[in-house]
């Protein structure tokens, strides 16, 4: 199989770089099953796990897949990436820790997408890749925020303060709340915080410059033609379901 993007970005900055992987020799990385390690490591993987419990598809992908977390002080405009080949989650090293938890529920996400086997590769079509890889961070955002409303109504609101006040993520968390204020339900909510996120022209196009990038370079890389593979018709029934099972309406974009 051709591999696939080489990492899944959380591009909470203005800006996303996908360049070479930070330098191991500045990470500080925890494998599983988080023993061990350095007492601010340890305690984000402790909490990440514990925050986690209720959300069960996460809480799975987590225990299951086994990611090896690391902190990483060389990152500078992204804030975080999950990397299939040596499966790590890296995250920037001097975040304030209620963003950080929200970053890790993000990439928590992209694990689980990975693991499902539903990420596109250089086999689909250029055109496909992109829109799938758009739906991709649209639904990890959607749902970090949904994660974010569950554990604000029980008490722990600091990853959803944080989101709120952070620039790319601020218009999705108000449309959740906003939804949820006028009536819809978490499974409603959700829909609206996927479609909000196609609604942010310099968030979309960002991300759409970067992996299309990324694919050509694919290309080259292995010497191989462009895809010509559609995506599975099913791939947005695969794609969008709550980490309770339920399923939330989403369309990929044209």
């Amino acid at each position: 199989m051709r591999r696939p993007i080489s990492r899944m970005l959380l591009g909470l900055g203005a800006a996303l770089l996908l360049g070479s992987p930070a330098a191991f020799a500045k990470s500080v990385c925890l494998p599983a099953p988080y023993t061990g390690g350095s007492d601010e490591i340890l305690a984000l993987a402790e909490r990440l796990t514990k925050t986690l419990e209720p959300f069960a598809s996460l809480a799975e992908a987590l225990v299951d897949q086994a990611p090896v977390l690391c902190i990483d002080d060389s990152l500078f405009q992204e804030q975080a990436y999950y990397e299939p080949k040596t499966n790590r989650i890296v995250v920037r090293a001097g975040l304030d820790p209620e963003l950080l938890l929200a970053i890790l529920i993000h990439e928590v996400r992209h694990l689980e997408q990975y693991g499902r086997e539903i990420c596109p590769t250089t086999a689909n079509t250029l055109s496909d890749y992109i829109r799938s890889r758009l739906a991709l961070e649209a639904d990890a955002s959607a749902v970090g925020i949904y994660v974010a409303w569950k554990l604000r109504e029980a008490g722990v609101s600091g990853p959803w303060d944080q989101l709120r006040a952070w620039p790319t993520h601020a218009d999705l968390v108000s449309r959740f709340a906003t939804e949820i204020d006028a009536g819809a339900d978490e499974v409603a909510a959700t829909a609206a915080t996927f479609a909000q996120w196609f609604e942010g022209r310099e968030r979309r196009e960002i991300y759409a410059f970067a992996i299309c990038s990324n694919y050509l370079d694919a290309l080259d890389r292995e010497k191989i033609l462009p895809g010509d593979r559609a995506l599975p018709a099913d791939f947005a029934a695969q794609l969008c379901n709550l980490p309770d099972g339920r399923p939330y309406e989403c369309t990929l974009p044209p």
